[in-house]
């Protein structure tokens, strides 16, 4: 139990630095691009790299809050239920999205596939997981009905 409780506080805390990670893109998404785009002697893309970057900065903030109401009901006990299934289905939506606005943005700056396919990657092993509980949620509901 000791371990669990660990395992959760530490995906909390992730999930939290993440937060912290995805308010400061937000609010400095124009100067972090252009840093970036100095540095790498790409002055060109940045107008193209901030749009791209607020476009999926939403995708950010809702998988942190779906992490977050996922987390918080694992910490209640509460695993197996058709609301984290759901909420696992929006997750792998929204990872898919940025795949997709990363494959796009491909076209103009290629090292955005490695995004790309990252992103459709965890969105399927996402959707993979989600698959798992909402089985998992059948066979408990099953064995519920049969005791």
């Amino acid at each position: 139990m000791k371990n669990k409780n660990r395992t959760l506080t530490l995906s909390l805390a992730f999930t939290t630095i993440f937060a912290i990670a995805l308010v400061i893109l937000t609010l400095g998404a124009p100067w972090i691009v252009e840093f970036l785009c100095e540095f790498f002697h790409r002055d060109y893309l940045a107008k193209f790299l901030t749009v791209v970057t607020y476009l999926a900065v939403p995708a950010g903030w809702g998988a942190i809050i779906l992490l977050y109401r996922i987390l918080l009901n694992v910490d209640k006990g509460n695993v197996f239920e058709e609301e984290n299934v759901k909420y696992l289905s929006i997750l792998s939506w929204l990872c898919i999205y940025v795949g997709v606005l990363s494959g796009f943005a491909s076209l103009r700056f290629t090292m955005f596939i490695i995004i790309s396919i990252s992103a459709f990657f965890i969105g399927l092993i996402v959707r993979v997981v989600r698959n798992i509980i909402s089985k998992a949620i059948e066979i408990k509901e099953e064995n519920d009905m049969t005791v």
